[in-house]
């Protein structure tokens, strides 16, 4: 990222990279009304870009976003007004967003754009917030958003908040197929809640031992899980045709990614990868090769 001058004239630009969850388990329900989570989280090399500029001309946050409309009130909104109030900020910022991750395909795209952006008006504004207070404010915006301001790898846990980095691995490469299915959060936890009756928080956490152990074990003997793609296969029956491809086409491992609705599939060589990105490209729209970052 370029170093910014207080000019207005600067713009900062940036990716804001996806991530996949390879490991999601929902635990029991908090009394705050969220559920306690443990996931492993990845960033993956697949992101948006987002160009940020400050304006006199308002107080608040213009977006500019041609390949995807977005609501009034996005993450980006929401971000710039939590760091506006927090660090007394009296200006605005103008946004220019190219969108290249689908919204509702659980790989934390909102969420990514969020963090960037607290980032990039953290410098743009002389760094008024250390790091540990934007990741506060990163929390307020959304569960996910906290992630993004961290290493490229990690087991999270609690509401999303807690965080242990892990050594990320470099030596998988990836497919990610999104099946055209906009799947929300919580339509996902309320099929969850309703087949699991998960209210009564019998559902075990892994632990971190269990969780570090496997992440450094051979992709083929991956035993992940992710608690919302049984519901959602039986919902969204492509989800599981995507995810039964990837293996047919020789993926040591293949998952839904969060809430739904994306699916990666992991193999252990490029040129395995690469073979069966051919076949995939063809059969789905929306198909894109990625590598796990470090």
């Amino acid at each position: 990222m370029n170093n910014a001058s207080s000019m207005s004239a600067d713009a900062i630009s940036l990716c804001a990279y996806a991530k996949i969850n390879i490991h999601l388990k929902v635990l029991a329900k908090r009394e705050d009304g969220f559920h306690n989570l443990e996931s492993v989280f990845q960033r993956i090399s697949i992101a948006d870009y987002l160009s940020i500029t400050q304006s006199s001309d308002s107080h608040s946050c213009t977006v500019e976003s041609p390949l995807l409309p977005l609501p009034a009130d996005n993450t980006l909104t929401k971000a710039w007004k939590v760091f506006k109030d927090a660090a007394g900020i009296n200006a605005g910022i103008r946004v220019r967003l190219i969108k290249n991750l689908p919204a509702g395909s659980g790989l934390g795209a909102g969420s990514s754009d969020a963090a960037a952006l607290l980032k990039v008006v953290n410098e743009l504004f002389a760094m008024p917030l250390t790091d540990s207070e934007l990741i506060d404010l990163a929390l307020q915006v959304g569960s996910d958003v906290p992630f993004f301001l961290r290493e490229a790898a990690g087991i999270v846990s609690g509401r999303g908040e807690v965080f242990e980095p892990i050594q990320s691995r470099t030596d998988c490469f990836g497919i990610l197929i999104w099946p055209d299915v906009q799947s929300s959060t919580k339509e996902a936890y309320s099929l969850l809640d309703k087949q699991k009756g998960i209210l009564s928080g019998e559902y075990e956490a892994w632990g971190y031992e269990k969780l570090i152990k496997q992440y450094h074990d051979p992709l083929g003997k991956w035993c992940f899980v992710n608690d919302f793609q049984p519901v959602l296969e039986q919902r969204y029956p492509v989800i599981g045709r995507v995810r039964n491809e990837l293996c047919e086409q020789g993926a040591e491992f293949a998952q839904m990614s969060g809430s739904g609705s994306a699916v990666f599939g992991l193999f252990s060589s490029e040129n395995l990868m690469a073979s069966a990105f051919k076949v995939l490209a063809k059969r789905w729209s929306w198909c894109k090769p990625f590598l796990l970052l470090a």
